[in-house]
């Protein structure tokens, strides 16, 4: 029979042993400080404690932390709970609460109506409305597919105006917290109906032999707008080309040398809604569609007829290519189809913050400090720390669903996306599935790591006001080096 005295002696022993696997150090009033499992060897805590050292992380703001994701233990952890700027790392919430909201089947469609069917002659009397629905991905390719069904469709003329629909978002195109807006591609503009990711792209071939114009190509090159200006070809392999634009309107000028052979230059468009509907009315001339009225916004009468509906790839591929290459539109584009879905339309960036912090809070992963301001992780106001990233990458690991997708979406070190060039010539090259985050002063890291005997681990490792005389590259390598130590 036990006594409350044994009772207590088998409790604190409990306890005692739980306690032992990890410890602690202080550095600092009101700091968290450096946590280690007592499974780390005596080597690796020296260097994990060098590597914190480094003069280059003195004045940063610095949080970390790598959980085991079978055992729930905490393997490492620098100040977990502070909060600073996720940068990109941010779409690892944004794209986890949307697979978990949507699903990872989920798509986006974009509808074709009008006010009539096409007559026994192919001919609609009345207008024929494009619906956005937040497609991210509606490509000039897709753009075809979409005017190629609806001449599948029997229509070959419409006899009133191209109205675009964008009404399931709102009509917020930029927001002021990501700075002045440029014309560079991650500064697209907004729209629920949107093309080519708000972008053109830029061709620039040399002419046969110096002193013949060079062949400038846009790409998609909408019906309005203009291109004026003359690119010279030059002796050699030097170019030097410059290119201005406005909604309608780009001039080029300039000299390309004759051996060069340039890649595309994308260019950020700011009116979505007109390029788009450039776009898909060159698609459907060349389709043999002739529309008869004018390109115009609008909204879909209640009683309008469907024609043809596109749907795009499943979210979960569409998240893939978003972890690949870590396009602000297409977060975007998510986020505020997400507070549609949530929130009714139209999707604003309100109701797709509100949306992503109901998930977080359903799930018993919200934390006060967290600021979820826009989806892609532009905006500066942004705020998360490493146990709050971990711990949704914890969640999405033990949910079977989802995990599976989730973490193939996950660029693979020094294989492909934005990790290519990332682990490269380390003993974690293909053991690392991670997003990356980069602003001025932020460079983030967070995913899946796989340890020398296969386990798997969650990790976030988030570093702000770093010293900047080594650029992103020093934080970046003290990252590297931080998970090589830790995964041995």
């Amino acid at each position: 029979m036990l006594t409350l005295r044994r009772v207590a002696v088998l409790l604190a022993v409990v306890l005692s042993a739980g306690l032992a696997t990890v410890w602690a150090e202080g550095r600092g009033a009101g700091v968290t400080g450096l946590t280690f499992a007592a499974s780390l060897s005596s080597q690796q805590t020296a260097e994990l404690r060098q590597i914190i050292a480094d003069p280059l992380l003195k004045k940063a703001k610095v949080t970390a932390q790598v959980l085991n994701v079978r055992t729930g233990q905490v393997l490492f952890a620098e100040n977990p709970d502070l909060f600073v700027m996720p940068a990109s790392t941010n779409k690892l919430v944004t794209a986890g609460a949307a697979m978990a909201v949507l699903g990872p089947n989920y798509q986006f469609a974009t509808r074709v109506l009008a006010d009539h069917r096409p007559d026994e002659n192919g001919v609609i009397n009345g207008n024929l409305y494009i619906v956005g629905g937040g497609d991210p991905t509606l490509t000039i390719e897709k753009v075809w597919l979409l005017a190629h069904g609806v001449r599948i469709a029997g229509v070959k003329k419409v006899t009133g105006d191209l109205v675009g629909d964008d009404s399931f978002h709102d009509n917020v195109r930029f927001y002021p917290e990501w700075g002045r807006q440029s014309f560079r591609a991650y500064h697209a503009s907004l729209g629920a109906l949107s093309v080519n990711w708000n972008t053109i792209t830029f061709w620039v071939r040399p002419g046969p032999r110096p002193g013949t114009p060079a062949v400038v190509t846009l790409d998609p090159h909408p019906a309005g707008m203009h291109l004026t200006g003359t690119i010279q070809t030059v002796e050699g392999a030097r170019s030097k080309c410059t290119m201005s634009m406005n909604h309608d309107h780009v001039e080029v000028s300039g000299t390309i040398g004759v051996e060069s052979n340039p890649g595309p230059t994308h260019q950020a468009i700011h009116e979505p809604l007109e390029f788009a509907l450039g776009a898909i009315r060159e698609q459907l001339t060349r389709e043999g569609v002739e529309i008869v009225g004018a390109s115009r916004a609008g909204a879909t009468p209640s009683q309008a007829t469907l024609i043809h509906e596109h749907q795009s790839d499943f979210l979960s591929q569409i998240i893939r290519n978003l972890y690949r290459w870590s396009n602000n539109f297409t977060a975007e584009q998510i986020f505020r189809t997400l507070g549609a879905v949530r929130g009714g339309a139209p999707g604003t960036r309100a109701k797709g913050a509100a949306a992503v912090e109901a998930w977080l809070r359903e799930n018993n992963l919200w934390r006060d400090g967290i600021v979820i301001f826009d989806g892609s992780g532009l905006s500066r106001d942004n705020r998360e720390s490493a146990s709050t990233m971990v711990g949704v990458l914890n969640w999405m690991a033990h949910n079977p669903p989802l995990f599976a997708q989730y973490l193939e979406a996950q660029p693979i070190a020094g294989v492909d996306g934005t990790m290519r060039f990332r682990f490269k010539h380390s003993p974690l090259n293909g053991r690392v599935r991670a997003k990356t985050g980069l602003l001025d002063g932020a460079i983030g890291l967070g995913g899946y790591c796989y340890d020398a005997r296969n386990e798997l681990y969650a990790f976030t490792v988030l570093i702000n006001d770093f010293d900047p005389r080594e650029g992103v590259h020093g934080p970046q390598r003290v990252t590297e080096h931080l998970l090589e130590v830790l995964m041995q």
